[in-house]
C-alpha cells in the first residue's frame, strides 16, 4: 500500500485495464482488448494491463462457463463467443464477491469469515482425470503463461 497524490494515483491507475465490475466495462471496450490478439484467451484475461481483476481461478471458471478453450487465440473468438465471454465475466465475479471469494487455506476477510466460492468451482482445483460435474467429460490440465490451467474436454471446445 502506498499513499500517493492525485497525479501519482492517475499514473498507477493507467497501468491497469478495464475492470469487469466498473461502468467502463462495456462490450465494445472488451472486444477491442481481445481483437487481433494471438495470445491465448486465458493469458489475455489475466493480463492486468488489459483487463484488471481477473486472476487464475476466475479465468478458469469464466472460460468454463463460456465454453471456450483456454488456449484459443483471443483474436479468434467470434462475435457470439465474445458476447458470452463478456457476460460471463460479470456473472462469475459477482458470484465470487457474493460468496466472499475463494478460500483454500487460512485466508479470511475483515469480519473473520472465509470465502465460500470454492463450493461453486467447476474446473479450478479439480484433479486432472476427474469427471466434469456438468457433462461427465474429463478434466484436463495445461500450462498457459506459466500458470496451471484446468478445463473440461467435453464442455470447452
Amino acid at each position: 500500500m502506498e499513499i500517493v497524490d492525485k497525479n501519482r494515483l492517475e499514473k498507477v491507475k493507467a497501468r491497469f485495464g478495464i475492470e469487469p465490475l466498473r461502468p467502463n466495462f462495456k462490450f465494445a471496450a472488451f472486444k477491442k482488448v481481445l481483437q487481433d490478439r494471438k495470445a491465448p484467451i486465458k493469458a489475455v484475461l489475466m493480463d492486468q494491463s488489459k483487463i484488471a481483476g481477473i486472476g487464475n481461478i476466475y479465468a478458469d471458471e469464466i472460460l468454463f462457463l463460456a465454453r471456450i478453450m483456454p488456449d484459443r487465440p483471443a483474436g479468434s473468438l467470434g462475435e457470439n463467443e465474445l458476447k458470452k465471454l463478456f457476460s460471463v465475466c460479470e456473472i462469475v465475479l459477482k458470484k465470487a464477491i457474493k460468496y466472499r471469494g475463494t478460500t483454500f487455506s487460512d485466508y479470511c476477510d475483515t469480519e473473520g469469515k472465509k470465502g465460500n466460492f470454492t463450493q461453486f468451482l467447476q474446473v479450478y482445483g479439480r484433479k486432472e482425470g476427474e469427471k466434469c460435474l456438468k457433462c461427465s467429460g474429463i478434466i484436463k490440465k495445461m500450462k498457459i503463461g506459466g500458470r496451471s490451467t484446468k478445463y473440461c474436454e467435453g464442455c470447452q471446445k
